[in-house]
């Protein structure tokens, strides 16, 4: 659906969002210990910005020098508004809910056992 809507640059910029859901994994799964959300989050939002920054602006040519300047200037621009700060919010309430929630499930059938004998 993805390539057919946005062809190649969906193609080109797929693996970005792989990416980014295989690290939501490992933070679901071995938590912060694996993963620093913010770090990731952090890196994933640059990542973003410079990729649309070049598409925007494709008529021109950046050198890496230029796209770390862009970077450093991000939370003076704000390209994407509030939406960094509320994902980041939001994914980590969910985590540590769905976290415990799973973690108590697993425990059940030994709940059930103590509390059955």
């Amino acid at each position: 659906m993805f390539v057919r809507t946005y062809g190649l640059m969906y193609v080109k910029n797929a693996e970005l969002f792989e990416q980014f859901f295989s690290e939501l994994r490992r933070y679901y799964s071995h938590g912060s210990s694996a993963v620093n959300l913010d770090d990731m989050l952090a890196e994933f939002w640059t990542e973003l910005l410079e990729r649309m920054f070049r598409l925007v602006n494709v008529q021109y040519e950046f050198n890496d020098s230029y796209m770390e300047c862009v970077s450093r200037h991000m939370e003076q621009l704000k390209p994407f508004g509030d939406v960094p700060r509320k994902l980041r919010l939001q994914l980590t309430r969910s985590f540590i809910a769905v976290r415990t929630f799973t973690r108590g499930l697993a425990l059940m059938p030994e709940v059930v056992g103590k509390v059955s004998t």
